[in-house]
């Protein structure tokens, strides 16, 4: 059984270690002449810590194991999620769409959801095509990363009058 919850100081290692796992594949589309090390920061101890200090850091557990997490910034209707990871062996498993389809459960007013991922990272693109978000900006290689970003945004689905009035219920 999967859940989300908020995560803490003590799971930043493994938070780390999911992260990277998850870029782990991508490395093999990384354009040529350009440092390893996923996006800026990922790799490091500091930048989870910075997270986890900054933004709305979620990790995600399957029968009690770390398994993928996600990071959040929520500001009034819009949400931007900084990061969505999912463990190498726990990939193609539905933990991601999972992941999604759970904080939009959790942030019901957030109306339109806002992310970036490397240009080079097409399987990432698939991704959120699939969950429904939609390209909304090509932003050019940076000189000094040796790539750019893909901006893929997506619209809440509003609630029927049902749903509203079980959750204001809440």
């Amino acid at each position: 059984m999967l859940s989300l919850n908020l995560a803490t100081l003590i799971d930043i290692v493994q938070l780390r270690d999911i992260a990277v796992s998850a870029f782990a594949e991508d490395e093999t589309y990384r354009p040529d002449g350009i440092d390893d090390g996923d996006p800026p920061g990922l790799d490091t101890i500091e930048k989870h810590e910075g997270w986890l200090n900054s933004k709305t850091y979620l990790k995600c557990t399957k029968n009690g194991d770390l398994v993928g997490s996600c990071i959040l910034k929520i500001d009034g209707e819009n949400g931007v999620i900084f990061g969505l990871h999912v463990g190498q062996q726990h990939m193609n498993s539905g933990v991601g769409s999972w992941i999604i389809n759970e904080i939009q459960r959790m942030f019901p007013q957030i109306s339109t959801w806002t992310l970036e991922t490397p240009d080079y990272a097409t399987r990432n693109h698939h991704f959120y095509k699939k969950n429904g978000f939609t390209l909304r900006q090509i932003i050019p290689k940076d000189p000094s990363l040796g790539f750019g970003y893909h901006i893929f945004t997506k619209r809440a689905q509003p609630l029927n009058s049902a749903d509203a009035k079980s959750r204001a219920a809440d």
